[in-house]
């Protein structure tokens, strides 16, 4: 059963104050950490240096305590801390210890975040489910016996069990968002090079970013402003769309999104329409703005093309394992590994494909745009997934097209994107839905899901919103 944690804002305030010593709530997350070590969320977990860290918080100065203060996040295993592992969940770096932290987690550690651990994922971020054949399959502690989603699978788990109020992952084409929603959380794909990319193994230049996972909608906007180096509030944006004088949201609803959903998860988010409508939303049904088949076009074929070139500059870095082709031919999960393994002959796409796939992404973001304008909306919204938690023996890659076929249209068009949560199935599965704002509009977004996440959560507790 997951215990929920406190929220980041409220761990950081108590631990920053003293009114709570950080090696004390270091040991109780350890104690939790133990409670659900079959959730298999962490790949590593080193205690001792948790703990030394936390004794050196309690020793500062309250005058030189920082914003997060001796706070532990978890951290997905492809993005660099210096003083743990990076195994990107694959047997070729199992033994690689970085020289030094990605620039997403000094940030962090600038602000007195302490790492928990290295959170375990899908191998090499390519799959949704969370099934690792090396590293081992991360469960979902709020539906037990259902994937968790992925690939930053990991960090969800360690946010949902309440190891951790927060935690890092990435997002190539769903990856932060997906197991945000299957999970019952908050999930956030920034503008596309918003946050900084050097430290952590991308499989995509074009289409992969470090994302937040978090419990609450308030702590993914705090770590977004850290992570940002972004304080002040929004980015100056051309298209960022301004909210009408009356205050009434406006929110397109683009049709092949919406159709083809699992009953129950078109149930739960027809209930949170009717939340929405009757609190004076406006709800537009749309043709979406791009080709109907997205992820035949443009999705897949941008990140096949650019994986070999990523893995080699990363593993340029490497002590343990240089060669891009003896980490693929050392993959051990089948999916990754038939996906993968082309690349070992050439080019898996033509450099042809590779430019017309991006010739569809700059004019789905123009045509996208046009359409917000079109009709003076605000964002797009939509199911997050069109299925809820698949069972946790099911196949790795049937079911990945379907979970993220909503979620690859910020990938592509490199918009910043949020998963809400939803509501749930009759069963307990988590539910989410998706709002999409056109780019460098991260923080009129956050924002705008505040709006709707009140309209929900006044209506599930008989308020007037």
């Amino acid at each position: 059963m997951s215990r929920p944690a406190r929220s980041l804002a409220v761990t950081a305030r108590l631990l920053r104050e003293g009114r709570l010593s950080c090696e004390e709530h270091a040991r109780d997350v350890l104690d939790r950490c133990a409670e659900h070590a079959s959730s298999n969320a962490f790949v590593t977990l080193d205690a001792d240096h948790l703990l030394t860290a936390a004794r050196a918080a309690d020793r500062e100065g309250a005058a030189a305590r920082r914003p997060l203060h001796g706070v532990p996040l978890a951290v997905k295993d492809n993005i660099d801390v210096a003083c743990l592992p990076t195994t990107a969940g694959t047997p070729a770096l199992r033994h690689h210890r970085p020289g030094r932290s990605a620039e997403v987690w000094r940030r962090l550690a600038g602000a007195g975040a302490l790492v928990l651990g290295k959170t375990g994922m899908h191998e090499l971020a390519y799959g949704v489910t969370g099934q690792n054949a090396a590293f081992g399959t991360v469960g979902n502690p709020v539906a037990p016996g259902f994937i968790c989603g992925g690939s930053s699978s990991g960090t969800a788990a360690a946010v949902a069990a309440g190891l951790a109020p927060a935690g890092l992952g990435t997002d190539t084409g769903g990856s932060v968002r997906v197991p945000a929603a299957l999970c019952g959380l908050v999930g956030m794909r920034p503008t596309t090079g918003r946050y900084p990319a050097a430290g952590v193994l991308r499989i995509s230049r074009t289409r992969d970013t470090v994302g937040v996972i978090a419990t609450d909608l308030a702590d993914v906007a705090f770590l977004d402003a850290l992570l940002a180096a972004d304080p002040a509030g929004p980015y100056p944006c051309p298209c960022e769309p301004s909210p009408r004088p009356d205050g009434r949201i406006r929110l397109l609803l683009p049709r092949t999104a919406w159709a083809g959903l699992d009953p129950r998860v078109a149930a739960v988010t027809a209930a949170r329409l009717r939340d929405l409508r009757r609190a004076g939303a406006d709800l537009v049904e749309v043709d979406p703005p791009g080709p109907v088949d997205l992820l035949g076009e443009a999705a897949m074929a941008v990140p096949l093309h650019e994986t070999w070139h990523e893995l080699a500059f990363y593993l340029a870095r490497c002590e343990t394992c240089r060669d891009p082709g003896e980490l693929i031919r050392r993959i051990a999960s089948p999916d990754v590994a038939e996906a993968l393994t082309p690349l070992l002959y050439g080019p898996a796409v033509s450099e042809e494909r590779y430019r017309h796939a991006l010739r569809v992404q700059d004019d789905l973001g123009d045509a996208a745009v046009s359409l917000l304008r079109e009709h003076r909306a605000d964002a797009f919204l939509s199911p997050t997934t069109v299925l809820p938690a698949a069972p946790a023996d099911v196949g790795a890659e049937p079911v990945f097209l379907s979970y993220i076929r909503n979620t690859a249209f910020a990938a592509v068009t490199g918009w910043p994107s949020i998963s809400l949560p939803a509501g749930t199935t009759p069963e307990g599965l988590p539910v989410g839905l998706l709002l999409d704002t056109p780019p460098c509009t991260d923080r009129f977004l956050l924002g705008l899901a505040a709006q709707c996440a009140h309209i929900w959560h006044s209506t599930a507790n008989g308020l007037n919103p």
